[in-house]
């Protein structure tokens, strides 16, 4: 295989952009997320620019698939630059609506392309991947983990709800986890994601360049993206394989499935009660406790709503009323607190609009979620 041509060439860029050749004249595109500074958070411009690539590469023949990665190893992508958001939302003068929705319709766009891409979309998940960056992840065909990926929908802890599409790919998954998952922002393990079905490859960290070697020996079908997927699956798999039993990795979903699909049944409300009354023993569990009784209780009601809303509903649906919603939030909810106490004055002691979930009403959800 030649070795990668680099096509966007300053070293700085947010995002870096790479052709890599293979056999027949073929070519694999390759995203790299470049900010580790910032675990790779997601700015508006590193949307701009994917988004940009994105489409070039939808119309070259000679790319038969798509490559997502993050510079460095502790994260593929933390999530989106909210701190660029709140500070629209919190500016001195009158602050404009438009740019928020601005930041989130297309990173929406974004994540809706990954997903409905024409072309074979791989993802190398590893460390952190959160918030955005799971909502890129997700929107992959091949969404590869490794021992230090770390995976997690976080928002509650600031005021939002999981959305880049978690209305959707959390529907697709098991109740009890995907209620956990979003009320809590556990960190799920490469074991949890794999159990989950939330990842589909598993692998070592140093497989990574043996994994892209591979992609070589794809059959791939610039014109039908199943026959290139169904090769590339084949490939990939007795890779996978080698990391099939990972005694070091916890695997909370199996562990812990029975203690918390329990507490999970019912009505907020009852969640909340259940979740203060519950004794966790692990650490994990303890910490799932506090970040959901620490959030934000308008969030918790708007998850478990918008979680039931869409549980039939199609992307296209998911992504308006995420839209709608996040915006709602940012401008009237809890946002400007949440990333105001977690990540820019940092005394993590939010004075959320709601000192519990008991005490939010109907209408209080209904100005953000309509029941109708």
């Amino acid at each position: 295989m030649h070795e990668i041509q680099l096509t966007n060439k300053s070293a700085d860029a947010p995002v870096r952009v790479f052709e890599k050749a293979l056999k027949d004249s073929h070519k694999l595109g390759i995203i790299r997320l470049n900010k580790p500074a910032s675990l790779n958070a997601l700015s508006l411009q590193m949307v701009e620019l994917m988004s940009q690539q994105l489409q070039v590469w939808k119309d070259d023949e000679a790319i038969v698939a798509v490559w997502l990665e993050g510079e460095g190893e502790r994260a593929f992508c933390a999530g989106g630059n909210v701190v660029e958001v709140y500070e629209s939302v919190v500016a001195a003068e009158r602050p404009d609506p438009a740019v928020v929705e601005d930041y989130f319709k297309k990173e929406y766009a974004l994540d809706f392309c990954l997903h409905t891409y024409p072309k074979p979309v791989i993802c190398w998940g590893q460390g952190i991947v959160m918030g955005g960056g799971m909502g890129l992840f997700m929107a992959a065909d091949v969404r590869v983990v490794t021992e230090t990926s770390r995976l997690a929908m976080p928002e509650i802890t600031i005021g939002l709800f999981p959305d880049v599409g978690a209305s959707y790919f959390l529907n697709q998954i098991d109740v009890t986890w995907a209620r956990f998952i979003a009320l809590t922002g556990c960190h799920l393990s490469c074991s949890d994601a794999m159990a989950l079905g939330m990842a589909n490859v598993l692998v070592s960290q140093e497989s990574k360049k043996a994994l892209l070697e591979s992609l070589d020996k794809v059959h791939w079908d610039g014109r039908d993206k199943e026959r290139s997927l169904v090769s590339l699956k084949q490939l990939i798999s007795p890779l996978s394989q080698r990391l099939s039993s990972l005694n070091h990795v916890d695997n909370h979903v199996k562990e812990h499935t029975s203690e918390i699909a329990p507490l999970m049944v019912g009505s907020i409300e009852e969640i909340d009660q259940k979740i203060r009354q519950w004794k966790p023993e692990t650490a994990w569990l303890k910490k799932a406790k506090q970040s959901f009784l620490s959030g934000s209780a308008l969030s918790a009601h708007i998850i478990l709503r918008q979680l039931e809303v869409h549980r039939q509903s199609s992307l296209h649906q998911v992504f308006d009323s995420e839209l709608n919603l996040i915006t709602a939030l940012c401008h009237k909810g809890d946002f400007a607190e949440g990333v105001r106490a977690l990540l820019v004055d940092k005394d993590k002691s939010p004075t959320w609009r709601f000192s519990s979930v008991t005490s939010v009403n109907l209408e209080d959800v209904e100005q953000f979620l309509p029941f109708n």
